[in-house]
């Protein structure tokens, strides 16, 4: 290589390492600490300046943060006390007969279970200090303050306050001269709800922050007005809907500035002594964790996924750190390999669909069946069958999807029971029975037709007629189809056989596309759905295929082509 091609390569090497010193953290870290070495004066003025707004600061965040964890566990009382409460109206088996409100004997019972029932599960968890439900109906109040007030005075002031129009879910209120954090529930013939007591909280937060002149106080609005030598803090309550006010002096803040200020004037001089070793001490606890981390990020961001991070760290929060890459990088492994299966199992799973469909005794029966009509001269028939098979393979191949619309499916199988009925003269019987909502539903192409062609190849018996019943159903979310017949029916020991092979494939692909139903049943719509096999001998046999359908998501118009 020539010198004038050299040269342009070691300026660019140069560049660079100029830049990586530049924006490194070392090399900023060590700016900052030759920063001490300013001026004597400039420095001390600036730093009991800064110290003071440091002072400050911290207050504020140490308030801000003392404040946020009170409000935090508030928070969870909160959402806890809903839940329970939740609990309390839907399933718990004496509160769901309490709220009947029969006003029986079964109900004085009941009241009383319910109530004991719910008083020492409150007095286990302690989120709340006071609950109830108000039976409008019976004009009756179940009751319970953990602070054992009155009840009657709970009763009064509960009822009082529906009397008149109490805002829903959390709010600022005073009960009983305390000041409380209140929940009214209206669900029509019932009003549930309770309160936590603030003041108790109030007393606590101020004990841990420990200042003289702090104010605290619940308000609706955020705190914003201040005097000139006050710090105020506001935190908002999220599921309350309120705010938590701190109202505290910067003189008692910053009343030992002077002390500082004396201390700043040592400590400056000391840390320009020291400037080496706590140089070293940045690079062995902050900086070499952080090389270690970013070396580790790079290989796996250059696809070593066996990237793991051994080394053991100086600290809690590098420790994280390490444990959370390794999570990370445990996960991305995990994912890639999961995302490869899957893809490999849809291929496999799609190849075996399409072999299943494209059967040699299948096309060699149509064909036969074309030409004996044939022969006998019946052309509308032969017509049928020709276009049905032009249908199915229209179906089969111009769908690109791994669903289709129902309506699509059903015109299929309509055209193939008229078509089995041309091949069994008299010995087939249809009828379909489908919910409105069932035309918008979505499902895997040919599973169905599947089930109903069976019925054809195993339970019809020339001289006999045999029923083929498809019903459709649609309720809460869940679709539900039956493939149902009155043919010879199976044994148990040969349902249980089905179902196992569907359920655990066979090596020697016996009863695969039951297996292959399934598995493209549940790689649309998840672990939920499902089919079930039902028959006796001689009672025929029942296919019923379930999967979860949201039609707000899934509904679309239907369309022919």
């Amino acid at each position: 290589m020539t010198e004038e091609k050299k040269a342009p390569e070691i300026w660019a090497k140069v560049k660079g390492f100029c830049s990586h010193f530049i924006q490194s953290i070392s090399t900023k870290v060590l700016l900052l600490m030759l920063l001490l070495i300013l001026p004597f004066n400039f420095l001390a003025i600036w730093l009991s300046e800064r110290t003071m707004s440091t002072l400050i600061e911290q207050a504020r965040v140490s308030v801000q943060n003392s404040m946020n964890t009170y409000l935090t566990n508030l928070d969870y009382k909160m959402e806890t006390t809903v839940k329970l409460l939740y609990n309390l109206r839907y399933n718990d088996i004496y509160g769901l007969t309490v709220i009947k409100q029969a006003g029986d004997e079964k109900y004085a019972g009941e009241k009383v279970k319910f109530y004991y029932s719910q008083k020492n599960y409150y007095d286990t968890t302690n989120v709340t200090d006071a609950w109830f439900i108000y039976l409008k109906k019976l004009d009756d109040v179940i009751t319970w303050d953990g602070a054992f007030h009155s009840r009657k005075d709970d009763e009064v002031y509960i009822r009082e306050q529906e009397e008149g129009e109490v805002a829903g879910g959390w709010t600022l209120a005073t009960i009983k001269d305390r000041e409380a954090a209140r929940l009214f529930i209206d669900s029509g013939t019932v009003t549930y709800g309770g309160w936590i007591y603030l003041d108790t909280l109030l007393d606590d937060l101020k004990k841990d922050l420990d200042y003289e002149s702090i104010e605290l106080s619940f308000s609706d609005a955020e705190k914003k007005e201040a005097a000139k030598d006050e710090l105020v803090v506001s935190s908002y309550c999220k599921r309350g809907r309120f705010f938590l006010n701190a109202v505290l002096s910067q003189n008692e803040v910053t009343g030992k500035i002077e002390a500082v200020y004396g201390i700043m004037h040592a400590f400056s001089i000391v840390a320009f002594l020291l400037i080496p070793i706590l140089y070293a001490l940045i690079q062995r606890l902050l900086l070499h964790p952080l090389r270690v981390l970013n070396q580790a990020q790079k290989r796996l961001r250059n696809g070593d996924l066996d990237c793991r991070i051994t080394e053991k760290a100086n600290s809690i929060e590098y420790e994280h750190s390490f444990q959370s890459f390794n999570k990370m990088a445990d996960r991305i492994q995990d994912l890639k390999i999961e995302v490869y299966e899957k893809e490999l199992d849809r291929k496999q799973m799609e190849l075996s669909n399409l072999q299943l469909q494209i059967r040699p005794h299948f096309l060699l029966n149509t064909f036969n069946l074309i030409y004996t009509l044939a022969q006998r001269g019946q052309e509308k028939d032969v017509q049928q069958v020709i276009l049905y098979l032009s249908d199915y393979f229209r179906y089969l191949f111009r769908s690109g999807r791994n669903l289709e619309i129902f309506e699509k499916e059903q015109h299929l199988i309509e055209a193939y029971i008229g078509t089995a009925k041309v091949r069994y003269p008299g010995a087939i019987e249809a009828d379909y029975e489908y919910d409105p909502e069932i035309a918008f539903v979505r499902v895997p192409p040919l599973l169905l037709h599947n089930f109903v062609e069976n019925i054809v190849k195993y339970a019809i018996s020339p001289g006999k007629v045999t029923h083929i019943s498809i019903v459709g159903q649609y309720e809460g979310g869940m679709v539900s189809f039956m493939i149902m017949d009155d043919g010879g029916g199976m044994t148990e020991e040969q349902v249980e056989e089905l179902d196992r092979s569907m359920r655990e494939p066979r090596k020697d692909g016996l009863h695969i596309g039951y297996a292959n139903s399934l598995k493209r049943l549940r790689y649309s719509y998840g672990e939920k759905a499902d089919i079930e096999i039902s028959s006796e001998p001689g009672e025929g046999v029942c296919v019923t295929v379930t999967f979860p359908y949201d039609l707000e998501e899934e509904n679309e118009p239907f369309d022919s082509e």
